[in-house]
């Protein structure tokens, strides 16, 4: 995975790079904790439904669908080939929104090629990133 020369976005899609990603979770994670409402993490895998690898233009045509169905506000991180994670703040509300728009999207799917699973879990009062991103990998994804 290659990110762009000032470290902040992945060059294949523009999302927020890991390390970049890493530092806006702290930030939200400390907001959340002032304000008293809970962020949530969301994970998207994407795998090819057919068996075949996943193209680069796949991954780009992935990413730009993500981008639209997302609001400014909320940071999008590529943190892996095929693994992006969105910070929502006051995440309840508006992370039933936002899953149930990604499950409906057929343009997400690229025309059903790829098969979408989504995970989420909310921040607890106190729970530092790493415990956070620890349990979102430990939590079932969901996929339509």
């Amino acid at each position: 995975m290659l990110f762009s020369h000032d470290g902040i976005h992945d060059s294949q899609t523009h999302l927020a790079s890991p390390s970049y990603f890493y530092e806006q979770l702290k930030r939200e994670i400390s907001l959340a904790n002032r304000s008293l409402k809970p962020i949530a993490l969301i994970k998207i895998i994407f795998e090819k439904s057919d068996q075949e690898d996943i193209r680069a233009y796949d991954i780009l045509h992935f990413s730009n669908e993500l981008t639209l169905l997302t609001r400014k506000e909320e940071c999008i991180g590529r943190l892996g080939i095929n693994e992006i994670v969105i910070i929502v703040r006051d995440g309840i509300g508006d992370s039933n929104h936002l899953i149930n728009r990604l499950l409906d999207s057929t343009a997400l799917t690229v025309n059903h090629t790829l098969c979408v699973k989504i995970a989420r879990v909310f921040g607890e009062v106190g729970e530092g990133s790493l415990a956070l991103l620890d349990r979102l990998d430990r939590t079932e994804a969901i996929s339509r």
